[in-house]
C-alpha cells in the first residue's frame, strides 16, 4: 500500500476513535478486496469478516487483527499491535473531545512495568472480598466505574500491555454479569458475561475464556444440554490452569445431573483431586484476583450433593447437605448458603420430610433476605409440587 494511505484522514479519524475494524474496511477495500475474498484468504466467513469491519468484539481479538494486518500490510501500531511513540492520539469510544493531558497520563501508566495491571486486580479482589461477605448491594456502580476504567486504559495501551489490561477487563465484565445475575436481570447478565468472554478471547487469555462459558452456562440452567454444550467448549481451551479446570469440571457435573446421567460424579472427583493437588502446592497469595481462587473441596461436595438431587435421589442429596452443615458452610458465601439451603429444603420435600423442608425453606429464605440473591428465591420454587402441604402453602405465600 502507497505510504500516503496510512495518512489519510480517513485512517487517522478511525484510529482517533479506536475502530480497528473501519482500519481492516479501508485496507481491504485499497486492496480491491471484497468481504467474502478477504475471509477466503484468512479463513473466515464473509459474516466473520462484516462483523470486523463493524466493530462487534472480534474487531479487537488479537488474534484475528495479526492475520488481517499480515495480509492487508496495515503498519501494526495502527492496530494496536506495536507501539510507536508518534502513534496518532486515540482515546476511549466517546463523543467528547479527547484530554491530551488524560491520554499522556494513561499513556505512561501502562508504560511502566506492570502498569495499573496489579492494582486493577487487587481491586478486583476487594469488590470480591465485598460480595463474598456483603452480597451485591452497592457493588454495581462500582464494578461498573472499574470495567470503564480498566477499558479506557486498554484502548490507550499497545501491544501486550493492551492484551493484559483487555483480561483485566473482562474479568469485570464477568463480575458484572454475575451482580446482574443476583438482581433478577437475567439479559443484563448474559450481556455482560458475553462481552467477557469476547474480551478474553480477544486477549487470548484461556483462563478467562473457560470461565465466561461457566458462566453463560450457569446462566443457561435449567437446560442441561446447554449446559454441557458450553462447558465442552470450556474444556476446547488450551492452557487452562487447575482451578478454572475444577471450575469447568463441576459445572459439566452438574449439566449431566441435570440429564440424569451419574458420570457427574467422575467429574466432580477429578474437580477436588485439582483442588487436593493444588493444597498441596499453593501459589503465594499477593493480594490480586484470580479466577477461582476461592474454590475449595467444600464447593465441590455442595455441588455434589446438589447433583443427587438432580438425579433424583433426595436421600443421599440431604447426607451430603447436613455433612457439611455441621461445619458451618464456611467458605461459602452468604448466597451461596442460601442457594444450597434451598436445594436441601427441597430434598427434606421430596424425601417427605415436611417439618425439616419448611425450616430449611425459611433458613433460605433469611440468606435471601440478608444477602439480596435473588437467586435463592427461584430455587426456592422447586418446594412447587409441596405447596398443597399447609406449612409449605404458608412459605409459599412469603415468596409470592
Amino acid at each position: 500500500m502507497p505510504p500516503e494511505l496510512w495518512e489519510s484522514r480517513e485512517v487517522h479519524a478511525a484510529v482517533a476513535s479506536d475502530a480497528p475494524g473501519v482500519l481492516v474496511a479501508i485496507a481491504r477495500r485499497a486492496h480491491g478486496l471484497r468481504q467474502d475474498e478477504l475471509g477466503a484468504l484468512a479463513g473466515y466467513s464473509q459474516s466473520a469478516i462484516s462483523r470486523l469491519e463493524s466493530g462487534s468484539g472480534i474487531a479487537y481479538d488479537l488474534r484475528v487483527l495479526r492475520t488481517m494486518q499480515r495480509l492487508l500490510g496495515i503498519p501494526a501500531h495502527l492496530l494496536g499491535l506495536a507501539d510507536r511513540a508518534s502513534r496518532p492520539s486515540v482515546s476511549p469510544r466517546s463523543d467528547r473531545p479527547v484530554d491530551p493531558a488524560a491520554l499522556t497520563a494513561l499513556r505512561a501508566a501502562t508504560a511502566r512495568r506492570g502498569g495499573p495491571v496489579r492494582q486493577l486486580l487487587v481491586l478486583r479482589r476487594i469488590l470480591d472480598d465485598a460480595h463474598h461477605r456483603q452480597g451485591w448491594r452497592a457493588l454495581v456502580p462500582a464494578a461498573r466505574s472499574l470495567f470503564d476504567f480498566a477499558d479506557a486504559l486498554r484502548r490507550a495501551a499497545d501491544g501486550d500491555h493492551r492484551r493484559r489490561l483487555l483480561a483485566v477487563a473482562a474479568t469485570y465484565a464477568e463480575f458484572s454479569g454475575l451482580l446482574y445475575e443476583e438482581v433478577g436481570d437475567r439479559s443484563g447478565a448474559v450481556e455482560w458475561t458475553t462481552r467477557a468472554l469476547e474480551q478474553g478471547q480477544a486477549a487470548d487469555d484461556p483462563d478467562v475464556v473457560a470461565y465466561s462459558y461457566v458462566r453463560l452456562a450457569q446462566l443457561a440452567e435449567p437446560d442441561g444440554e446447554r449446559v454441557l454444550t458450553l462447558t465442552r467448549a470450556a474444556l476446547r481451551e488450551r492452557g487452562i490452569g487447575p482451578r478454572t479446570l475444577a471450575l469447568v469440571l463441576r459445572q459439566q457435573a452438574r449439566g449431566l445431573a441435570m440429564a440424569g446421567d451419574e458420570t457427574c460424579m467422575a467429574r466432580l472427583d477429578h474437580a477436588r483431586e485439582l483442588l487436593v493437588a493444588v493444597a498441596r502446592d499453593p501459589e503465594p497469595d499477593n493480594g490480586e484476583y484470580r479466577i477461582g481462587y476461592r474454590l475449595s473441596e467444600q464447593h465441590v461436595e455442595l455441588e455434589r450433593a446438589a447433583c443427587w438431587l438432580e438425579l433424583g435421589q433426595p436421600h443421599r442429596a440431604i447426607a451430603g447437605y447436613e455433612a457439611l452443615r455441621r461445619r458451618r458452610w464456611g467458605h461459602a458465601r452468604a448466597a451461596e448458603r442460601g442457594l444450597h439451603t434451598a436445594r436441601l429444603a427441597a430434598a427434606h420435600a421430596a424425601a417427605g420430610n415436611r417439618d425439616q423442608a419448611v425450616a430449611c425453606g425459611y433458613e433460605a429464605l433469611d440468606a435471601a433476605r440478608d444477602s439480596g440473591s435473588g437467586l435463592v428465591l427461584v430455587e426456592l420454587g422447586r418446594l412447587g409440587p409441596w405447596v398443597g402441604e399447609r406449612d409449605v402453602r404458608e412459605l409459599a405465600r412469603w415468596l409470592g
